[in-house]
């Protein structure tokens, strides 16, 4: 079929039809049996030896041949009933016979047997005293199917449309979601970075607009990894060629200075060692944050302990912050037992790069203060410096690639615009978050945000950018 409505309108159709063919066959068998049951052979039979024991002795006769064919091991059972809806023995009467009698039993002027009354549907008997009964064979033990009446016929047919119409949205669904949970499974997959997302032939071969918007998936998804995959090969290529020749600069200073003894170009070589240093950070930096862009499968993550290995990094950050004279304070860590789902080395990287920039801008002789706080279900890593803080517009985009703030003077102008960044990308990856916000005493405070993950909890993947994942097995 060559669109979805032709595949509805079709299914729907057969449907109908199935519906109305069912219907019909349902109420013709039903009101088949109901005649043949109260009008056919064996019901006349039965009739006339009920009339020939009433020809032999009346009623008391009729009864003693009621009460033998009662006797009688016999599927079926006689009942004789009045226009009152009783039967002539007592016996229980089933209330849609019950309630039919009174109306079945009229006088027909044209008699072939004073006792028998040969109606059209019911066959009747008349007593010797004038009374008319109406003679019914039923089953001992009926089943749920005869018991259903005219009545609930509608009642039926409404069952059967729904199980119908169940059955037919059923195909349908599964007809369509098939192909969706397929895409939905191809864009999560091609979104989190993995390459060529996985669609079957069958899918891709569908005549109709899903087998359509399947193909032109995969064609983008091909032009789309292509282009990635480019952009990929040339920062790799960009940063290999960049830093060829600043290596090649580092070994014509190392030259120059061997060439100066009495140091008198000494400042000259400073700047231009302070400028190939820079070039080599921002170098450094950009592949970082492009080996996060591009993480498809991050290396092993592991629940670890937040507080000893918060102390770790900020231990190993001690001596750069004493170069630029100024102190790290942690506090309190130990009294925060929490443990994280997290690479150590990504998380490392995002917490050193939030202290880096702390120092390059609090004040000379002040300290970086670094709490760890517990929230809910998460624990932050706080980082507040002595700083000059940043503007309000400009707190939610210093964690946008080399995003300056405009007219900022920092102690140490050498970063290179990236190391919030790749803390904000390496936080998402962890299903964190990075947040600034200003101190009302000056600085700036920085905080890394992370899931807790309790004892015995199964932890979440990593967030492949924004990709709903389900928990680890455990």
């Amino acid at each position: 079929m060559k669109s979805v409505y032709s595949r509805i309108f079709v299914t729907v159709s057969i449907a109908s039809l199935l519906m109305l063919a069912l219907g019909t066959a349902v109420s013709f068998v039903m009101v088949s049996q109901r005649i043949e049951r109260l009008a056919g052979h064996d019901a006349a039979h039965v009739a006339a030896a009920a009339a020939a024991a009433v020809d032999r002795g009346g009623e008391a006769a009729l009864r003693d041949w009621l009460q033998a064919e009662d006797a009688a091991q016999d599927d079926k059972r006689v009942l004789v009933v009045g226009k009152e809806g009783t039967d002539l023995l007592g016996r229980a009467v089933p209330p849609g016979l019950a309630s039919r009698t009174p109306a079945i039993l009229k006088p027909d002027p044209e008699l072939s047997s004073p006792a028998l009354y040969p109606t059209r549907w019911v066959p009747q008997v008349r007593l010797p005293d004038g009374r008319r009964l109406a003679v019914y064979l039923v089953e001992r033990d009926p089943s749920w199917w005869s018991q259903v009446g005219i009545k609930e016929l509608p009642l039926l047919l409404i069952a059967l449309a729904i199980v119908m119409s169940g059955a037919v949205a059923g195909i349908l669904a599964r007809s369509f979601s098939r192909p969706v949970r397929e895409l939905a499974r191809a864009t999560r997959s091609f979104s989190a970075g993995l390459a060529a997302p996985d669609i079957s032939a069958r899918v891709i071969g569908r005549n109709d607009e899903l087998g359509t918007l399947a193909r032109d998936f995969t064609a983008m998804a091909g032009r789309l990894e292509h282009l990635l995959n480019a952009r990929d090969q040339l920062v790799r290529d960009m940063s290999h060629e960049l830093r060829t020749p600043l290596a090649r600069l580092n070994v014509a200073i190392e030259l120059l200075r061997r060439h100066d003894p009495e140091s008198r170009l000494e400042a000259d070589v400073a700047r231009i060692q302070q400028q190939v240093d820079r070039l080599d950070h921002m170098i450094g930096s950009i592949l970082s944050l492009s080996r996060l862009d591009a993480m498809s499968r991050p290396p092993k993550f592991q629940v670890i302990e937040l507080s000893p290995f918060v102390e770790e990094v900020v231990e190993d950050a001690r001596l750069e912050a004493a170069q630029r004279h100024c102190a790290l304070e942690l506090h309190d860590a130990e009294n925060v037992q929490a443990r994280v789902y997290a690479n150590p080395m990504i998380l490392g990287s995002a917490l050193q790069n939030v202290l880096r920039n702390a120092i390059r801008h609090t004040s000379e002789g002040t300290h970086i203060d670094i709490r760890l706080k517990e929230a809910g279900g998460e624990v932050g890593i706080v980082v507040q410096d002595r700083g000059p803080g940043v503007p309000a517009d400009a707190l939610a985009h210093i964690f946008e690639p080399f995003y300056r703030v405009e007219g900022a003077q920092p102690r140490d102008p050498s970063g290179s615009g990236l190391g919030l960044a790749i803390a904000a990308r390496a936080m998402r990856l962890h299903r964190g978050s990075a947040r600034a916000r200003n101190l009302s005493a000056g600085g700036l405070e920085v905080t890394l945000t992370l899931p807790r993950v309790a004892e015995g909890e199964t932890p979440l993947e990593p967030d492949y950018f924004g990709i709903e994942a389900p928990r680890l097995n455990s």
